[in-house]
């Protein structure tokens, strides 16, 4: 690790014209977010900016020219015995929590030794509170991205939509991914708000590596000419498990991929799972899967199906057109802005089984030639909009907004 340096004036940095350190914080190393922080700051790395990363110890990160990775964040996870009987006890939240506690220190000397601070949204919010308190304490404007606008755990959902408030109030600027995410922003703090897209996911999708189709399918036990359907990514209720069990039941001969960990949609759906109408079709792979394991199903499917109850953007449909898979999706949230309807993918007419149904018909009726076209379609439509040289451009744009403010209220407060 290079040595600590004193703390730099943003309006030094600037003026002189040297290169402007930014500190990421996304603190799980693994998973959706670890995926998009690794591209975006490559690209900011690509274009100038000195990049200072805080995550987890334990990180799937690969070495990047201009990304510095910090061990900061400690946690107790299910991959050890002790790990796992602290889990059984109940005492997994209480374990993490208090080690994240004790990394904060640590995220204030880092935030010390750079000029702007981006963080990547928090497993807790209110845990993320305290870290964004501490780390204003250092001086440094901060802008916070918001992945999600919508609240997962009802029973938290007043909680965290006042927390989300108060971190936006206290943050310089909040980016969200889609112009349906600007109608969840409280109004007091919309005019700090910034929508970048999510980027592309072709690059990540290329570090699987090349699968053959044929390969694929005979390694599953999928003959090679059924139309096959797939639900990536972590398996929540909200994703829309249920709907989907419950539609691919009622179209013949469709075969159905679930892939991805379990967070308590394969348990609450083992009832569906058994079905004899379902008999012999699907295919589960539970579990964190590594990018060649997913380019091995993506290579075996037609399209991805996105039966979202809710959404901001969505991580997995980007992968799916990484992977030139067409979507197949609920027309929710920034979902809508994403797919293009027979063009890109299939988007139902309404958010219940039997629209999703249709949807997963008319992909098997029109074939695999069909689904590949739309694939590549998709492919070319993220690589147009969701390029990341341009987002991280946007990116920046919006930090030197931070710093500059930053700037002008030292001033006023010397004044």
């Amino acid at each position: 690790m290079a040595s600590p340096s004193a703390p730099t004036s943003p309006a030094i940095s600037h003026a002189q014209g040297t290169a402007t350190k930014l500190l990421m914080v996304e603190q799980g190393g693994r998973g959706g977010e670890a995926d998009y922080t690794a591209l975006l700051t490559c690209a900011l790395a690509q274009q100038g900016w000195s990049v200072e990363l805080a995550t987890a110890d334990d990180h799937l990160y690969r070495p990047v020219e201009g990304v510095h990775v910090n061990h900061v964040f400690h946690y107790t996870r299910g991959h050890s015995g002790f790990g796992r009987a602290v889990r059984r006890l109940g005492l997994g939240w209480a374990s993490n929590g208090l080690r994240f506690l004790a990394a904060v220190p640590r995220l204030m000397r880092l935030a010390r030794r750079c000029d702007v601070v981006h963080v990547q949204g928090w497993e807790r919010q209110s845990l993320g509170l305290i870290a964004v308190l501490c780390i204003r304490l250092c001086g440094r404007p901060i802008v916070q991205t918001w992945h999600n606008t919508f609240e997962r755990q009802q029973s938290l959902a007043a909680t965290n939509r006042a927390l989300r408030r108060l971190l936006a109030r206290i943050t310089a600027r909040t980016i969200v991914h889609t112009q349906a995410d600007l109608a969840r922003i409280p109004s007091d703090v919309a005019a700090r708000t910034v929508v970048i897209p999510h980027g592309e996911y072709g690059g990540l999708a290329r570090t699987g590596g090349a699968a053959d189709r044929g390969q694929a399918r005979a390694a599953l036990g999928i003959p090679v000419d059924a139309p096959v359907t797939m639900m990536f990514g972590q398996l929540r209720l909200d994703k829309g498990l249920d709907d989907l069990l419950v539609a691919v039941s009622s179209v013949p001969g469709l075969w159905l991929i679930i892939a991805g960990e379990d967070l308590g949609a394969l348990q609450a759906n083992e009832q569906l799972l058994r079905s004899s109408k379902l008999s012999g079709r699907v295919i589960v792979r539970e579990g964190f899967l590594e990018m060649a394991q997913a380019a091995e199903l993506f290579a075996a499917t037609d399209t991805v199906a996105l039966p979202y109850e809710v959404a901001s953007q969505s991580g997995v449909l980007l992968l799916a057109y990484g992977f030139q898979r067409p979507v197949i999706a609920y027309p929710v949230g920034g979902l809508i802005e994403a797919v293009q309807d027979g063009e890109t993918g299939w988007l139902c007419v309404a958010c219940d089984p039997q629209a999703l149904a249709r949807a997963l018909a008319d992909s098997v009726a029109r074939g695999s030639e069909e689904c590949a076209r739309r694939g590549l379609a998709g492919e070319r439509m993220a690589n147009d909009r969701f390029g990341w040289p341009a987002i991280a451009r946007s990116t920046g744009e919006v930090y030197r907004e931070a710093l500059a403010g930053a700037c002008g209220a030292s001033r006023a407060h010397a004044l």
